[in-house]
């Protein structure tokens, strides 16, 4: 069992990349499954089409959380 999860770590390709304050933070495969489904599920929700946007190839958010 410690093998397979092993392997599995081996295998995992990151789909999201997160930065704060210029600083890469790692993802592990339930974080980067987690924000990539939330943030998509979110996307969905919102009528891109109408901006030209029927698929979601590569996503860029950007949050400026300085007041």
């Amino acid at each position: 069992m410690a093998e397979d999860v092993k392997k599995d770590k081996k295998d995992f390709v990151n789909k999201v990349s997160l930065k704060i304050n210029d600083i890469d933070i790692e993802l592990n495969a339930f974080t980067d499954d987690f924000l990539r489904e939330t943030i998509l599920g979110m996307l969905k929700s919102i009528k891109t089409s109408e901006y030209g946007v029927d698929e979601f190839k590569k996503i860029k958010i950007e949050i400026n959380n300085e007041d």
